[in-house]
């Protein structure tokens, strides 16, 4: 019984993790699709740490489109590189603003599809056998 158990959350952690993963690649698809590439200033930088004791940087930025309201959000970089004032670009989505990032990438989404279907495979082919 524990084996069917743990072969059908290996099913359905895959499925999410496909679903997961293929909204971010439409985001991502989206930003390069339609992004505009801007001016951020850098407002502040939250330090997050994780429970391996590596430390995250998240810059804040603040950006306004052309004839729209300010917007303020994170930004993720692997070491702290940026300090408030400093300015970054950024490309955001004309029709959701606070959807922006400095690069997009479709890498880390694209292996969360692979690694996912993989999980359903497997999940699926323990609930056959």
């Amino acid at each position: 019984m524990g084996d069917l158990i743990a072969k059908w959350l290996i099913a359905v952690a895959g499925i999410g993790g496909c679903v997961l993963s293929i909204v971010g690649i439409r985001d991502q698809v989206g930003l390069m699709r339609r992004g505009v590439r801007v001016d951020a200033e850098v407002v502040g930088v939250r330090e997050h740490e994780d429970g391996d004791g590596d430390m995250h940087f998240y810059p804040i930025v603040t950006f306004t489109p052309p004839g729209g309201a300010e917007v303020r959000g994170e930004s993720y970089a692997r070491i702290n590189e940026y300090t408030p004032p400093d300015t970054i670009s950024v490309v955001y989505d004309p029709r959701r603003p606070e959807s922006f990032g400095e690069d997009p990438n479709l890498f880390g989404f694209v292996l969360m599809l692979v690694c996912s279907v993989g999980m359903v495979i497997l999940g699926g082919w323990g609930l056959l056998t």
